[in-house]
This record gives C-alpha cells, sequence and structure tokens, in this order.
C-alpha cells in the first residue's frame, strides 16, 4: 500500500506564496528595460550635444585654416594614469600646450562650458588632426554616506551586497582608454562622420571593463566637411543608476515578502491551530461505538470555520437527544408492553379451559408460541437496560480473575451436557478491580455464542493469558467463520449474524452488545475475528493491569 504524505495548511499557504518570488524576477525585467530606455536616452543625449556643438563651429573656415592648428587643443587627452581633470590655472603650461593655444582661442570658448560635463567632446578637422579636446571618460565615485546607518544599512551592504554584486554588472572606473590624439581617427564613427553621415556607437574598452557610447556629427563648411565633433561617455552613470534602482526595489520587495510570508504563516497557524481544535472535540466527543460522550464549544467567530464549529455541536445535540430517545426506547417498550401481552396470556389461558373444537386448538398453541417470544424478547431487552443502570452504581473490588473462569467453566460442563471445553488458566491467581459477578455474565454469553455457533463435536477453548501490559480472557470455537461486513459491528446493540436462535427462539443481538457493556466497565476491550489455525470464530476480552492498592 503506498503511504500518502499530509500536507498540512501552513504548508500549502506557504508553497502558494512562493508565487511571489516572481516579483524580483519581474522587477529585474522592468529594470532591464528601463536601462534599455536610458541606453537609446543617453545615445540621443550625446548625439544631440555633438550636433549642438558642431553647430556651432559650422561656417568658420577660419578655424580649419589657420597654419599650426593640427597642434592646437585646449585640454590634453587624459592618459591611462591621469586623473581625466582639467589643468588648473595655477599649474605651468607646457611648451606644446602653449605654442597651441594661440591659434584655438575660439574653439576654447565654445568648450570651456562643458568641461565639467561627463562626457569627453574631441574636434578633429578632416586631416585627422585633434583641434580640441574636454572632458574625462572617468567619474569620481561618491563616497560612503556616513549618515545612513544602522541595521538597514548592514543587511543591505554586507548581506545582500555581496548577492547584488553577483547578479548585477558593477560598473568600474580602472579601464583601459585607447583613445588618443593619434589613434582618433580610426574610428568608424569618426570616418562616417567625414562622409557627412551623423554616426552613433558603442563599444567596449580594450579590457572589457566598461562600455563606451559615442555620437560623432560632421562640421560643415559651405558643402565641404571640414571636421567632426566626436562626443564619448561611458555607460558607468547608467549602470550605476540601474543597480540602485535595482536593489531599492528589490529590498522593498523582499521586506514586503517577508512581511507577507510571517503573516501567511501566522495566519496558516492560526486557522490549522483551530481546525484540529475542532477535529479534536469532534473526535472526543463520540466514541468509538457512535455514543455521544462529550460536546463541541461553539465559535463565536464570524467565518466559515465558526459556522462549522457551530454546526458540529447543533449535529451532536440532536444527535445525543436521539441517541438517549433510542437507549431509553427499550425499557420504554418493555414497560408499555408487559401489561398487554400479560392480557393475552391469561386471556389464551382461560380459552384454553374452555370446551374448544381440536382443530382450533392449533391455533391457540400458536398464540401462545408467539406470546412466549414476545416475553423472551422483553426479557433481553429488560436484561440491557438493567445492566446499564447497574453499571452506573457498581462498586468495583479486587479479586481473582482465573477463579471466576474457571468456577463458571465447571458450571458449564453441567448445563452444556455432551460438549467439551478446553480451559487454560495460568498457575498464579490473575487479579483484577472490577466486579466478579459481572464478569461471569460476560462470560455466559460467550460462551453461549460458542456453543449456538460452534460445532458439537469440536471443544470449545477458553484460555486467560496475563501479561505485564494487560490480561487476556479468550473464547474460542470452530465452525462457521464471521461475515467480512458484520466484523466491525458485532458488538453493537440490536445487531447479530443470526435471525433466529435454535428452535425458533428469538434473537436480538444484545449479547456481545452486554459483552462490551462489561468489558468497558472494566477499562477493557472486545474484539472478534476468525481462528487462523482451523474455521472458526475467537472472541477476545482485554483487561488492563491491576492498579496499586495498598494492603
Amino acid at each position: 500500500m503506498t503511504r500518502r504524505f499530509a500536507i498540512g495548511i501552513r504548508t500549502k499557504l506557504l508553497a502558494a506564496s512562493s508565487v511571489f518570488l516572481l516579483i524580483p524576477w519581474l522587477g529585474f525585467e522592468y529594470v532591464s528595460e528601463l536601462e534599455r530606455f536610458l541606453r537609446d536616452q543617453q545615445m540621443q543625449k550625446l548625439a544631440g550635444t555633438a550636433e549642438a556643438v558642431a553647430t556651432a563651429l559650422h561656417e568658420r573656415p577660419l578655424l580649419f585654416e589657420r597654419p599650426g592648428a593640427d597642434l592646437t587643443a585646449v585640454r590634453d587627452t587624459p592618459s591611462d594614469t591621469d586623473s581625466g581633470l582639467s589643468t588648473p590655472p595655477d599649474r605651468p603650461v607646457p611648451p606644446r600646450q602653449a605654442a597651441r593655444a594661440g591659434s584655438s582661442a575660439e574653439i576654447e570658448q565654445i568648450l570651456a562650458g562643458l568641461t565639467r560635463t561627463t562626457a569627453r567632446i574631441w574636434v578633429v578637422d578632416r586631416n585627422l588632426r585633434v583641434l580640441a579636446v574636454a572632458g574625462t571618460l572617468r567619474r569620481i565615485p561618491p563616497g560612503p554616506d556616513e549618515a545612513d546607518s544602522g541595521l538597514g544599512k548592514f543587511v543591505e551592504t554586507r548581506l545582500l551586497g555581496p548577492i547584488y554584486r553577483i547578479i548585477l554588472t558593477q560598473p568600474r572606473e580602472d579601464f583601459a582608454d585607447d583613445l588618443s590624439e593619434a589613434t582618433v581617427g580610426r574610428y568608424r564613427e569618426v570616418q562616417r562622420a567625414l562622409t557627412g553621415i551623423p554616426t552613433n556607437t558603442r563599444r567596449p574598452t580594450p579590457d572589457a571593463r566598461a562600455v563606451v557610447v559615442s555620437a560623432a556629427y560632421p562640421i560643415w563648411v559651405g558643402y565641404e566637411v571640414r571636421g567632426v565633433v566626436l562626443v564619448e561617455e561611458t555607460t558607468n552613470a547608467l549602470l550605476a543608476d540601474r543597480n540602485r534602482a535595482f536593489e531599492r526595489l528589490f529590498n522593498l520587495v523582499l521586506a514586503v515578502l517577508l512581511a507577507g510570508s510571517a503573516a501567511l504563516f501566522i495566519f496558516a497557524s492560526r486557522l490549522s491551530g483551530r481546525i484540529r481544535r475542532l477535529r479534536d472535540e469532534a473526535e472526543l466527543a463520540i466514541d468509538a461505538h457512535g455514543r455521544v460522550t462529550g460536546n463541541v464549544a461553539p465559535s463565536t467567530a464570524r467565518d466559515e470555520l465558526g459556522d462549522l464549529s457551530r454546526g458540529f455541536a447543533s449535529a451532536l445535540d440532536r444527535l445525543r437527544e436521539y441517541a438517549a430517545y433510542q437507549e431509553a426506547m427499550g425499557s420504554r417498550l418493555s414497560h408499555e408492553l408487559r401489561t398487554p401481552i400479560a392480557v393475552v396470556r391469561t386471556s389464551l389461558e382461560n380459552l384454553a379451559l374452555a370446551p374448544i373444537a381440536p382443530e382450533s386448538r392449533v391455533y391457540i398453541e400458536r398464540a401462545k408460541e408467539g406470546i412466549a417470544r414476545l416475553g423472551s424478547l422483553l426479557s433481553a431487552m429488560s436484561e440491557a437496560t438493567r445492566l446499564e443502570h447497574m453499571l452506573r452504581e457498581a462498586e468495583r473490588e479486587r479479586f481473582d480473575l482465573a477463579r471466576v473462569v474457571a468456577g463458571c467453566v465447571e458450571g458449564y460442563r453441567s448445563i452444556y451436557a455432551g460438549r467439551r471445553f478446553d480451559l487454560r488458566l495460568p498457575d498464579k491467581p490473575v487479579r483484577i478491580l472490577g466486579v466478579p459477578d459481572l464478569v461471569a455474565q460476560m462470560l455466559d454469553k460467550l460462551v453461549a455464542n460458542a456453543v449456538d455457533f460452534g460445532r458439537p463435536e469440536a471443544p470449545i477453548t477458553i484460555r486467560l493469558a496475563p501479561s505485564d501490559f494487560e490480561t487476556t480472557l479468550t473464547v474460542a470455537n470452530e465452525g462457521s467463520p464471521l461475515p467480512a461486513e458484520m466484523r466491525g459491528r458485532l458488538f453493537e446493540s440490536m445487531v447479530s449474524v443470526r435471525s433466529n436462535r435454535a428452535g425458533g427462539v428469538p434473537h436480538l443481538g444484545l449479547g456481545l452488545y452486554i459483552v462490551r457493556l462489561i468489558t468497558e466497565f472494566h477499562g477493557g476491550r472486545a474484539s472478534a475475528s476468525n481462528r487462523e489455525d482451523v474455521e472458526g470464530v475467537v472472541v477476545k476480552v482485554s483487561f488492563p493491569p491491576e492498579p496499586f492498592i495498598a494492603d
């Protein structure tokens, strides 16, 4: 048989809440889409800057015809070790720069306002000579914010920071910059701009530590391209903004997920606790035989579980009333039917004394048999009712169960002449706490069933076996086995595997019900099953071990 694993409500709710783990992925996709949009905006911004600078230089042929124009520049191109900042005013101008400063003053004035931008701007003539360069590709990274501290900052930097650094591309300023005055003219965007076509490109740095976005725009003098404006910028600022946006979004989503999961876990724990409490109350309210022995406290909650609890409580109340009606029905019927039966019996006796034709006496005898049957039924019903009342007032005592069983079996050998009884008792006394007369009455019922259902030539085995955990009394016979559909119902009231006893005596199925009542009174349990060695039935009654009683 395949074992099925039970999954609780808390586990199911937590599993269902795992769907919310898709939110970080959706956030990442959203931030990635935002990054693509910002890239397009950056490209357009650079193109606009290049066009604006080129527009300022249009139709100025003197800027490109002065002698020595190929040696002029307002800023040196930053090298890999240069900080990228402009030469401060108090710093002496190198001789090469001093020689170039006289013929590029106008370009310097145009580019002076762009030296604080995050882009680098080149002005190149059609001979690929650098006329001017301003700005730098490198940024000064922001320092740590000392005001932002505490638990949140610790979680963000120490716990989540390593995760972000793994899944997100981090901007780096230690990249190699290979573009110089000697190489600027080799780039495709400059070559295409010299043909009059504005061009935008993206390229990685030689060490692949950064990505450079550039835009080149031609400078027109009349109908001729006399130079190119090249504007460059890394995507580091964009990456930094993208990372900050994702980190803030993920931090918020993580906080919501943790709070939501905690709320779901608390809700599921409370919900499952209420369900378990209702289940336990329902299980304890009804015993194994269907009798109502407890109550279900109706809940005051105004939800579905509250309605279910109140429904259980109402159903148990109705079931208790119906069970009480059924239990009292036997005694009421017995009381109500005795008088009519006595009247009919007396009338039949008086009628039998009167002169009646022989053929009519047959009907009188049949009527007497029917009255006798009704009397037997009333006696059986009265016996069960009297036993239930007697059990409520019976006083327990300490007695030897083996001695009671031995005395009963001696009597059975006389009552059931011709039947064999195989008695197996332990060598020492078996003491239990209870009522000896009730145990004898219980054994009477078991033996009577064994005699009725057993084969006459086969023995009836009665065995008493004590142990440290329980004392077992078994009565076994050889005969017809139990029907499969009756094995769990034999000890209920008004249930029998036969409709009539031998000889036409009616049978209500109260014998094993009385056995169950007496067994439960002694704290034990009764069961019936088919024998494994031969064809037949064995009834087992188990008593709990004797409690300690000081002498």
